[in-house]
């Protein structure tokens, strides 16, 4: 979020930056002018909240008038269950009994059905559009992969196509050679016989010219009468071989490819109904509200926070060597734990009052004595530099690179729970029946505590994963970047959006107290508190 000037400041020609912004007034404050609003009469009961929670667009105290311009609403007819001007209670409800001012009608306003029932509503229709969103992004995905289904098909179908077109091509070759070697075979044989038969018939021609030439009268007689049936059995053959012979031509008939085949297939486009249904939320589902700010002085780089059995809030400063940072149970600051490496997540082991917190570079697991103030011992626990950390009542559970170690409370390995993603389990927590839940940055993964995996849950918009908890119904939050506090059902699907950014800074960690009627959240060196309704 931009820097927004205090708003006092600035019609004095003084240039702070806001730290608060007020409900009532809807205007941003310097942390001076914050104290000032507090101090007077007037403004004393006004609620301001951190500067990073004003929202862009709304307009709350300015209700005006629709039809009279810049008119407040000032009375609320009972009859009509309208708001009205004064210049509408003049044209519109002069006669109407059940008139009374906006100020008398809004006492308990935040208690009262109407304003449940539109906060309710809003909640659902936040919900709706989110689920729509996803829904039609998953449609059209999966239908994307359809289309290139089909696609290939028809490919194939092509393919099959040319396949057997090129089968028939190669039937009409082999029947044209079979059709040509059948024809050309016959016409050899009559020029085999023909030629036979005029070598014969050459012979008898050289005989009977030298007789004409030379020979006798009788010997013209003896060759003529001697030679007569010869000659008439090759003339035969002769005749035959004219009657016998015939003359062929050759080419193709081709098939109107065109009109014969008028396609390969056809399209179906079957266009059902979704199944959408209207989102409803889960009977007693709990409902957080904000209850306070308060911001870490100087410059804390936050990753883990966790809340011990007294309610306190021990919060991971990453700067540096680090420590932990301790505020009481009303928000107040109460003291500072250096830590020997730098700090990365954390978690409460409530049995022996210690925490035990994970290392931002080193392979360190470090235990903090709160009786102490003091971190008590190290011990090294290979590939937990920036993995998450989380306990139960007798482990230790610390993230790695594509696996989750668990120790005893002494820190002391076990065994080894071998991830579904070959990636770093950055935070971790457990619920009530001890199922793990890690986020990868881009996954938030559950597991039993055999490695079995129950659900994995990708953000839409592939936006990174922080820190996560949950609470007493089984229900998981996680922080994603830019988009807010993600509420899933215990069987891993999305149920609704906590908290929003409003377009400002991105929520990164998150923890509940053992009760779950208090949920801490942080962004940018501002912690907000949540209490359950």
């Amino acid at each position: 979020m931009e820097k927004v000037e205090c708003e006092p400041c600035k019609t004095r020609d003084k240039k702070h930056e806001s730290t608060h912004w007020c409900v009532f007034c809807e205007e941003s404050f310097c942390s001076d002018c914050t104290e000032n609003h507090h101090a007077q009469k007037i403004s004393r009961d006004h609620e301001l909240v951190d500067i990073n929670r004003k929202p862009m667009h709304t307009h709350i105290a300015n209700q005006c008038c629709f039809k009279h311009e810049n008119l407040p609403f000032e009375y609320f007819c009972i009859d009509h269950d309208v708001l009205s001007c004064k210049e509408c209670l003049a044209e519109s409800h002069r006669s109407c009994h059940k008139v009374v001012s906006v100020d008398a009608v809004s006492k308990g306003a935040k208690q009262s059905h109407s304003f449940i029932d539109a906060l309710e509503l809003v909640g659902e229709l936040v919900e709706t559009t989110h689920t729509i969103v996803i829904d039609r992004e998953s449609f059209i995905e999966n239908f994307e992969k359809e289309a290139n289904s089909v696609k290939n098909a028809i490919r194939e179908l092509k393919k099959e196509a040319i396949g057997h077109i090129e089968s028939l091509e190669k039937s009409l070759l082999s029947d044209i050679d079979l059709k040509k070697d059948k024809i050309m075979q016959k016409s050899k044989t009559t020029i085999i016989e023909a030629e036979d038969v005029g070598k014969i018939a050459k012979d008898k021609k050289v005989v009977f010219d030298l007789v004409d030439k030379h020979g006798s009268e009788k010997q013209a007689f003896l060759f003529a009468h001697a030679y007569t049936q010869d000659l008439t059995d090759l003339k035969k053959k002769i005749t035959g071989m004219k009657g016998q012979s015939t003359n062929a031509t050759i080419k193709l008939t081709p098939e109107r490819l065109q009109e014969t085949i008028q396609s390969i297939g056809s399209i179906e486009l079957n266009e059902v109904p979704s199944a959408l249904t209207p989102c409803e939320k889960p009977k007693n589902l709990p409902q957080f509200v904000h209850k306070s700010d308060f911001i870490i002085k100087d410059d804390h780089s936050v990753n883990g926070i966790t809340v011990n059995d007294n309610d306190e809030v021990l919060i991971v400063d990453g700067r540096r060597t680090g420590g932990i940072l301790v505020y009481d149970n009303k928000d107040i600051f109460k003291y500072r734990i250096d830590t020997k490496y730098r700090p990365w997540d954390i978690a409460f082991i409530s049995s022996i009052n210690e925490a035990v917190v994970t290392s931002h570079h080193d392979d360190f697991l470090q235990f903090v004595d709160f009786k102490e103030k003091s971190i008590s011992r190290t011990v090294t626990v290979e590939g937990i530099h920036q993995g998450g950390v989380a306990v139960s009542n007798e482990n230790i559970f610390v993230g790695t690179r594509g696996n989750i170690k668990i120790l005893d409370l002494q820190g002391k390995f076990i065994r080894l729970i071998e991830a579904h993603r070959r990636k770093l389990t950055w935070f971790i927590t457990l619920d009530k029946t001890g199922n793990i839940y890690y986020t990868d940055r881009k996954v938030l993964s559950c597991i039993r505590s055999d490695g079995t995996e129950v659900y994995t849950y990708s953000a839409p918009d592939d936006d990174t994963l922080w820190q996560l908890a949950v609470d007493n119904n089984g229900y998981v939050y996680v922080c994603v970047d830019s988009k807010g506090i993600y509420r899933l059902k215990p069987d891993g699907t999305f149920l609704d959006v906590v908290e929003s950014y409003e377009e400002s800074l991105s929520y990164t960690a998150i923890c509940f107290n053992n009760a779950c009627t208090k949920m801490v959240l942080y962004r940018c060196s501002s912690f907000s508190v949540f209490e359950q309704k």
